[in-house]
Parts: C-alpha cells; sequence; structure tokens
C-alpha cells in the first residue's frame, strides 16, 4: 500500500510498529487496545509531520499486540496523511490465506 511519491531516493527512513500494547514504566497505566491504536495513527501522522518517508505495522493476533489486520489500519492512515509510505511488515503466513499474502 503506497501513497503519492517516495521524497527519498534510494534510503528511505520511517517507523515500523509492531502495535504492543505496553504498561508505561512512569505511571504504571496500560493503554486500551482503542487507545494504542489511536496512538498509533498519531504516531504515523507525526512521522509524516518530521519528515520520515515510511509507516509499516505487523499482523498479530494474540495480546499484547493491537493490529490484527494492518491492512485496515493502514487505510485507516492513508485517509490521514498524503505522501507517507504505508507498509506491512509483518504477516502471519500461518494464519491467512495464501492468495491473500500473495
Amino acid at each position: 500500500m503506497s501513497q503519492g511519491k517516495p521524497t527519498a531516493v534510494g534510503t528511505q527512513f520511517g517507523i515500523f510498529s509492531v502495535g504492543d500494547v505496553t504498561t508505561d514504566p512512569t505511571t504504571g497505566r496500560t493503554p486500551t487496545e482503542g487507545e494504542r491504536i489511536k496512538a498509533m495513527v498519531a504516531i504515523a501522522q507525526k512521522a509524516e509531520e518530521v519528515g520520515l518517508d515510511v509507516f509499516a505495522t505487523g499482523e498479530h493476533h494474540n495480546p499484547p499486540f493491537v493490529p490484527s489486520s494492518p491492512t485496515t489500519m493502514l487505510g485507516y492512515i492513508a485517509a490521514r496523511t498524503e505522501k507517507l509510505i504505508l507498509s506491512t511488515s509483518t504477516t502471519l503466513i500461518t494464519t491467512n490465506d495464501p492468495v491473500k499474502i500473495a
């Protein structure tokens, strides 16, 4: 999934998130899954704002990870960004249809 053209030629810089839900070590508070998803969207938007090229997220189906459908999340992010290259970063081949992966 790509949006716009890459701003970098050759090397691209970006952020990769596995969507982990972890406890904040300073407050002891664990965000909800919804809060984590909102934070990931905000991180992608900030990445574009500061001039990074790529935002990628992985696919996971068990806690403590939230992005069970990275393409859906990336579609949501695509509607809120303009130039950011969006990518999946992990695909679980044992839990997907091979045609979908292809």
